[in-house]
């Protein structure tokens, strides 16, 4: 039984190695898949050369992690080959619809937790056997003291009782070397199962360590590509500086809602999330399937919202739903108060979903995926708790690729501008408490349209 038993804990090693190997290629395939789509994207943009570039960069990073890999595994139905007969050899009781490499490994646990369960049964075992022979000493002694007793009392029946002793002993002392051999030998299987167990975990430390930085560097490098690829959500069809109002070429049929808020950047940009914001907007109307009306939240007079302006918003995408994590102490209007539920309401706003956060007592819902793109967070809350679960959180986005954000960086992500309760006076008061209004002047260009609905926009001849 103990030789079965090192047997499967070699074969549960070899696997674990092999579902390693599988687990870095299909890493390897997401990453290329991730990297071609993301070419796609940057080809309808006026960067394309910039982005060929990057693409060349990573498909020389793509063939070094698949030399880390495996280089004889070139396609990907050789991969599924590969696991299709990984699961067919060592997922046995694995259900078809829980066949996947998280779950074999899970299932290969359980089955070093088997053997470790069996090591503490034989440790048991050699305690019972321990105790037994002790007892049978003392049972022997026992009848000795017995015997003794009465050969003093009757001589008669003493040859009689000695014989029957000497029978008795040769019987106790015949149990007592086969309990002691079967003793050493349950110790001998159980040295050299905890050295083979040893050797074993070491093994496995080393090759998680390799693969914790390994998926860390794929993290880093999935976190570049997705801080370099953001495009803009849609773009500014028309101005009226004097109503502060903006129409947008994104309407009910995008998805779009009111009070969604937009970061305004120029449109020679290609990447808003590294471009420099020109102001923020604030959706107030729809007006049709690809159509809405915007109140000017901020803008500069140096440099004023003009037609063709791009807007981006990290909480809404058209079509789609953006997931985020929340974490940490979030005060937006510093009034020492926590803001968390007005974080919700415009990611909710948005279109977005939150997929798990920590709460400022320290208590977590939900779980972060690769699927959550953003953890926003704040301050460190207080409480060893509250502080133990935020740092957890952190490190657990960066495991999966989560992009982290700072709460007011998020909001000027965004477009937000939150309301400010005072205005500081003296020595403490701020330039941009004390902005210039926009002269009445509304802006056009020509080639563009009024939007049809003019209710709110003064008729203007054209020039």
């Amino acid at each position: 039984m103990a030789a079965r038993e090192n047997q499967g804990l070699q074969i549960a090693l070899i696997i674990f190695v092999m579902l390693t190997i599988v687990l870095i290629v299909t890493t390897f395939l997401f990453f290329r898949n991730f990297q071609e789509a993301q070419e796609k994207i940057k080809g309808l943009t006026s960067e394309n050369s910039k982005a060929q570039e990057a693409a060349r960069g990573a498909i020389d990073e793509s063939t070094k992690l698949k030399g880390l890999v495996d280089t004889k595994l070139e396609k990907i139905e050789a991969v599924e080959e590969a696991a299709k007969k990984d699961f067919t050899a060592h997922g046995k009781g694995l259900a078809e619809a829980d066949q996947n490499y998280r779950n074999l490994v899970g299932h290969l646990a359980k089955e070093l937790a088997g053997a470790n369960t069996r090591i503490t049964e034989i440790t048991a075992s050699e305690k019972a056997l321990t105790d037994k022979i002790a007892a049978d000493e003392a049972a022997t002694k026992e009848a000795i003291a017995k015997y003794t007793a009465t050969i003093a009392t009757t001589s008669k029946d003493l040859e009689d009782e000695r014989k029957k002793f000497e029978e008795f002993r040769q019987q106790i002392g015949g149990t007592k070397e086969e309990l002691a051999k079967r003793f050493d030998q349950k110790r001998s299987e159980f040295d050299d199962l905890t050295k083979k167990s040893g050797e074993q975990i070491t093994l496995l430390t080393g090759e998680v360590t390799r693969l914790t930085k390994l998926l860390q560097a794929i993290n880093e490098e999935k976190t570049r590509s997705t801080a370099s690829s953001e495009v803009s959500d849609g773009k500014i069809s028309w101005v009226n500086q004097r109503s502060r109002n903006v129409w947008l070429n994104l309407g009910s049929d995008d998805g779009l809602r009111r009070q969604t808020t937009f970061s305004v950047v120029g449109g020679e940009e290609s990447n808003p999330a590294s471009a420099k914001s020109k102001g923020k907007i604030e959706v107030i109307n729809l007006l049709g399937p690809h159509m809405a009306e915007a109140r000017i939240v901020e803008d500069d007079l140096s440099d004023p919202l003009m037609p063709g302006d791009k807007v981006f918003s990290p909480t809404w995408e058209p079509g789609r739903a953006e997931h985020f994590g929340l974490a940490g102490f979030m005060d937006i209007d510093g009034d020492g108060e926590s803001d968390r539920q007005r974080i919700h309401d415009l990611i909710r706003l948005g279109g977005g979903v939150v997929d798990a956060e920590v709460t400022d007592d320290g208590k977590v819902s939900g779980k972060l995926s690769i699927n959550t793109k953003y953890l926003i967070y704040g301050d460190e809350p207080h409480g060893e708790a509250a502080v133990t679960a935020y740092g957890e959180m952190k490190s657990e986005a960066q495991t999966l690729g989560v992009h982290l954000t700072k709460v007011n960086d998020f909001l000027d992500y965004m477009g937000y501008k939150p309301e400010d309760r005072t205005v500081q006076l003296g020595k403490k008061s701020k330039s941009s408490d004390f902005k210039a209004r926009m002269p009445d002047v509304q802006r056009t260009s020509h080639g563009l349209t009024a939007p049809r609905d003019l209710r709110r926009v003064p008729k203007i001849s054209k020039p």
